[in-house]
């Protein structure tokens, strides 16, 4: 990884996979996520398929593509589906699991064969690991994929590799598949299928105080009670797509939250303008963009919770999207001088790190965090054992401590990307270490 170290401001410039992609997005591209809540049930009746909801979400998507959207939908229910098929109740073994998730992947995939044909569209099976995303050229193989399949008219449907998948290389959660694909396709839009109509403060199950969010401005900023109950035969829940939303708002993409059993409703996200249009035949920009906090108020709100993208401040090319969808090592805690520097698109300085956890090797990922709230992601240039040694000193005592000469970068700024609002940063005007940090004797 060293060769993305030092490389140029991240933006990716004009390359043939850039050129690729502009060919490839003639019209809109929309990821959509749907989870096995939506596409399944257990209750007294024993456990199966909501048809319903997949007819409608089926319906949904051929509707899109007859107006000019390109879609990929990532779908969750191999492990549900093979508990359906075998007839047994989701197992706990790892070793069961990714047999169980073998057995219901191909049935999974029969299905949408069946639903899709019934509408005139073909579909396209991808599994996908954590692996594929943490090396680029791979990655890459698998994005042209993708925009291979959508040039074909073919409607992509992507989900994690359970069968093969080890735990430390797995997702999770395909809420964070979806948001990592969409950062990685550069989409105008991402929309995650659930079982509530919105976010809410609280638990609506518990609490009857609780109040739905219909526009979230800050993403990056919420703070709600996610402990809503989930199906038993998924894997994620409100906790995770708040963090789907974060990652995708971070690469300047909107979000929206919908009821799995109302999947039509994407539509009123649409009419509200939170996916630009495509250019106008005649070839000039005059694409509609997203609409301003100030119109909101006048606009009739998406029956949904629509997590805004965040201001473009930064250039989010093709390095600083790869290190989005990088495994996180470690976390470095920084001061506020160094956070208003990271926000001025400066490089991050040992000096102005106050803690280092974790382990991690040299051009790893690691965390970035500034009074208790992470601020960005970046490919660190140091060791955790270096970067503890000489945090908080200048670069001119860099050799003395290691014993050998260093850059005097911990991060390049082109291997940052911040994932909070740059000028919530720049309100910190002193670059003064936080109360009671302690500094290295030498700084």
């Amino acid at each position: 990884r060293k060769g993305d170290g030092g490389g140029g401001g991240g933006g990716g410039g004009g390359t043939s996979a850039e050129r690729g992609r502009k060919e490839a997005r003639e019209s809109p591209l929309l990821v959509l996520k749907v989870g096995t809540s939506s596409l399944m049930v257990s209750d007294a009746m024993g456990q199966r398929v909501q048809l319903a909801n997949v007819a409608q979400l089926v319906e949904l998507i051929s509707q899109l593509k007859h107006k000019d959207y390109q879609v990929v939908l990532i779908s969750s229910g191999a492990v549900g589906m093979g508990c359906i098929k075998l007839g047994i109740p989701k197992p706990t073994n790892i070793r069961t699991k990714q047999a169980v998730a073998a057995a219901g992947q191909s049935q999974l995939m029969r299905m949408y064969e069946d639903l899709f044909g019934s509408v005139g569209l073909k579909v396209a099976q991808l599994l996908i690991s954590q692996n594929d995303f943490m090396d680029k050229e791979h990655w890459s193989n698998v994005k042209h994929t993708i925009f291979e399949c959508l040039k074909l008219g073919v409607v992509p449907i992507i989900n994690e590799n359970d069968c093969t998948n080890t735990e430390e290389l797995r997702f999770g959660d395909n809420d964070n598949l979806a948001a990592l694909t969409a950062v990685q396709l550069e989409a105008d839009g991402l929309f995650l299928f659930t079982d509530v109509d919105f976010l809410y403060t609280a638990n609506p199950r518990s609490d009857p105080n609780a109040q739905p969010l219909r526009v979230v401005k800050e993403p990056w900023a919420l703070q709600v009670d996610t402990r809503l109950e989930g199906s038993g035969l998924g894997t994620g829940g409100m906790a995770t797509k708040i963090v789907a939303a974060r990652t995708a708002s971070t690469a300047g993409i909107a979000c929206g939250l919908i009821n799995g059993k109302h999947p039509g409703r994407l539509h009123t996200f649409l009419e509200f303008g939170v996916v630009p249009r495509k250019k106008s035949e005649g070839g000039d920009s005059a694409a509609t963009a997203p609409p301003s906090p100030a119109e909101t108020e006048e606009k009739e709100l998406p029956e949904g919770t629509l997590f805004r993208a965040m201001p473009a401040d930064q250039t989010v090319g093709d390095t600083r999207r790869w290190i989005l969808s990088l495994p996180v090592g470690g976390e470095a805690l920084v001061d506020d001088g160094a956070a208003r520097a990271l926000a001025n698109h400066k490089s991050l300085l040992p000096i102005g790190i106050l803690k280092v956890q974790g382990q991690f090797l040299r051009y790893e990922c690691i965390r970035l965090t500034h009074r208790g709230a992470e601020v960005g992601r970046a490919i660190v240039n140091y060791t955790s054992e270096e970067l503890s040694k000489i945090r908080g000193t200048h670069s001119s005592g860099f050799e003395d401590i290691l014993g050998y000469s260093a850059c005097p970068e911990a991060c390049y700024r082109s291997n940052v990307i911040l994932t909070t609002a740059p000028e919530t940063l720049r309100n910190f005007d002193v670059p003064t270490p936080l109360p009671g940090a302690r500094r290295n004797s030498s700084s």
